[in-house]
C-alpha cells in the first residue's frame, strides 16, 4: 500500500490470505486468498473412493459374521448330537 493511504494491508498467517482493511471503519474492503487446487471433482472422487471402502468393509465384515455363524451352527449342531451320547443321569431316589 502507497504511504499516506486510508487501507492497512494485513496478512494472515494460518491461510496466508491477504486482507486489506479500512482502520476507521475495521471493515476488510477486500480479500485475496491463495487459489487452493482443491476442485469439486476431486472431492466427488474421493467421495466416491470413500463410499467403495466403506461398501467393501462392509461386505467383508458381513461375510466373516456369516462364517462367524456357521461354525457357531456346526459346534451347536455337534453339541447336540454329542447330548444323546452321553448316559443318563442316575436318578438319587431310584439308588434304594
Amino acid at each position: 500500500m502507497p504511504k499516506g493511504s486510508s487501507r492497512i494491508q494485513v496478512t494472515c498467517p494460518a491461510c496466508q490470505t491477504t486482507l486489506v482493511v479500512d482502520p476507521k471503519t475495521g471493515l476488510v474492503l477486500h480479500s485475496a486468498g491463495q487459489r487452493s487446487d482443491y476442485s469439486f471433482e476431486e472431492a466427488l472422487n474421493q467421495e466416491h473412493t470413500r463410499k467403495e471402502k466403506t461398501e467393501e468393509l462392509f461386505q467383508q465384515a458381513f461375510q466373516e459374521e456369516k462364517d462367524r455363524r456357521k461354525s457357531l451352527e456346526g459346534k451347536f449342531r455337534e453339541a447336540l448330537d454329542s447330548q444323546d451320547e452321553l448316559e443318563e443321569p442316575i436318578n438319587p431316589l431310584e439308588l434304594d
